[in-house]
């Protein structure tokens, strides 16, 4: 699967162990990661992703950062200055980075028709400007009909399903405007990961045993002892949809039946079946514990040698 990968990396330390995941699949041969993408306008937060690149060999992976004043801003994070000041990694702050948006563009453009997976475990900062965006010196298409051609299916983790109230659904919440346009002008297939999936498989605590150079090892300890709990573990939010985009349903899960979200503007919304609707939505199937002994022997795998 070629992946681009998006993610917030900013408050949760479940997207550093996402991005690991990740890596870990690459290295099995199972992906192809095309770019890391960052929703966060926080200075540290592209460094961060670089530093999880550059611990699994893979430092030439780009990073594309919001730019023009949009992506989100909290400076509340656990782990993120910590991690950038701690480990290896080339990019100074997110200013050095690519833009997002012309990032996407320029990779899109290259790749084969409906072969790319966008993967998102955070906002939709970057999509919304990116289906807005306009024939540039990478293709002559606009950004609806590029995605439209290159891409085949969005994994989107966020949600709560069948019904959400907004209350906590923070990755479309913290950038509502975006998550509405983006899910409502989607040209393509878009398969959500909800939170009723991800936030109740814990696990993370294994991570103590691996090296101490490892940023996603720093990156729970930091998480956990803010939280002033001895253990690790943690929901996997993100991770799951990494394991969907990578390996599909396989037996871990079943889909819902065709349909689409019927979303408001504050991303409240109300599942709707429709046999022409061109969104889906997972259900656990195997069982919980099984699945997060899974998630957590690819947390803690050593990167490959490149």
């Amino acid at each position: 699967m070629k992946i681009i990968f998006d993610t917030d990396m900013l408050t949760d330390c479940d997207d550093v162990a996402a991005l690991g995941i990740l890596h870990k699949l690459a290295d099995a041969g199972e992906a192809e990661i095309l770019a890391t993408m960052v929703t966060s306008s926080y200075p540290m937060s592209g460094p961060v992703v670089d530093a999880i690149n550059t611990y699994y060999n893979r430092p030439e992976v780009p990073i594309g950062v919001p730019k023009k004043d949009y992506g989100v801003y909290r400076d509340n994070s656990s782990f993120l200055d910590s991690v950038a000041a701690e480990f290896p990694h080339r990019l100074k702050s997110n200013t050095e980075a690519y833009d997002a948006v012309a990032l996407y563009r320029k990779i899109l453009s290259g790749q084969e028709d409906s072969s790319v997976v966008v993967l998102t475990v955070g906002y939709m900062s970057n999509l919304a400007p990116l289906l807005k965006s306009t024939p540039d010196r990478y293709s002559a298409l606009n950004g609806t009909e590029l995605i439209r051609k290159k891409v085949k299916v969005w994994i989107c983790m966020g949600g709560n399903f069948p019904v959400d109230d907004a209350s906590d659904n923070v990755n479309f919440t913290r950038d509502p405007e975006s998550a509405v346009y983006a899910i409502t002008h989607w040209p393509g297939k878009i398969v959500f990961a909800g939170r009723e999936i991800g936030h109740t498989i814990f696990v993370g605590d294994r991570l103590k045993d691996t090296p101490i150079d490892n940023p996603v090892r720093r990156a729970y300890q930091l998480h956990r002892e803010r939280a002033k709990v001895e253990h690790w573990n943690h929901h996997t939010a993100d991770p799951t949809a990494v394991l969907l985009a990578v390996r599909g349903i396989l037996n871990y899960w079943n889909l819902s039946e065709c349909g689409y979200i019927d979303i408001k503007n504050n991303c409240s919304f109300v599942w709707k079946d429709h046999s022409e609707g061109n969104q889906r939505y997972i259900k656990q199937k195997m069982d919980r514990g099984r699945l997060g002994r899974i998630l957590e022997d690819l947390m803690v795998i050593p990167p490959d040698k490149h």
